[in-house]
């Protein structure tokens, strides 16, 4: 499995402290932040997460199965988790991100210093709706609701042809995952969501709080579903010390036994 078709590195730093990877919401790809490459401090490195079914894989079939995908992911992050990782999830990627953290923790002894999470209920309080089922004019309505789509692309059924089978994959991921999980993950969650968003409320985003027996923390910001910026604003704020953290805990003793 090449990390390479995976994993987007615009700028690549040499032996960086620290490596942010980021996962995209539904039809969308690793371009979604590279504009966060040229704002990460010194030592930092974007690692954005390419899937198939768009941009230079668009020729690939999208994954329709959680485990198959979070399968292709552990395979082409492990080698890049070398060193303290944080995962930044948008939407629909933040329920890949919170999958894969768990995958990594428990099959490779690694968890991100921090899990940013954005404009998605936390798993405690998904909705049962499976959008990826609705018929084609329900399925694109609901899609356009969201924003971050280009209204030539709705209004194009050629390019809506191409677009669909990916679009609806995406859904289907976040939708089949992250449930029948009991166990907490020892991660820092941040939550980030707009105070305009329409289908994610306060109370949604707290529900992440469930999901990690380490630090949470939430922000309710002035803004509708997409909130990437906002994301970028409060993880720049707490790098330091999540890496201070990193840092800390792998230089401690590990217990005997």
């Amino acid at each position: 499995m090449s990390a390479k078709r995976w994993i987007a590195r615009p700028q690549r730093v040499a032996d960086p402290e620290v490596r942010v990877f980021c996962f995209p919401h539904a039809g969308a790809g690793a371009a979604a932040f590279a504009p966060w490459a040229r704002r990460l401090p010194p030592g930092a490195e974007l690692c954005a997460v390419r899937y198939p079914g768009r941009e230079n894989r668009i020729d690939e079939p999208p994954f329709e199965d959680l485990q198959l995908l979070l399968d292709a992911l552990e395979q082409a992050v492990t080698p890049l988790a070398d060193r303290p990782f944080i995962f930044v999830g948008h939407c629909s990627g933040s329920i890949v991100a919170l999958e894969l953290a768990r995958r990594l923790g428990e099959r490779r002894g690694r968890l991100p210093a921090a899990l940013f999470v954005s404009s998605i209920a936390g798993p405690a309080r998904r909705s049962s709706e499976s959008i990826h089922l609705l018929p084609r004019g329900a399925f694109f309505e609901r899609v356009a609701q969201y924003g971050g789509i280009d209204e030539s692309v709705l209004g194009d059924p050629e390019i809506m042809d191409i677009f669909e089978p990916t679009l609806r994959a995406d859904f289907r991921v976040a939708e089949k995952g992250a449930s029948g999980h009991t166990a907490r993950l020892g991660t820092p969650i941040t939550a980030v969501g707009g105070a305009q968003d329409p289908f994610v409320t306060f109370e949604d985003l707290a529900a992440w709080r469930q999901e990690t027996s380490a630090a949470f923390s939430l922000h309710h910001v002035e803004a509708g579903h997409f909130v990437l910026d906002q994301v970028m604003e409060q993880m720049m704020a707490a790098l330091p010390g999540h890496l201070h953290q990193a840092g800390l805990d792998r230089h401690s003793p590990r217990p005997a036994g």
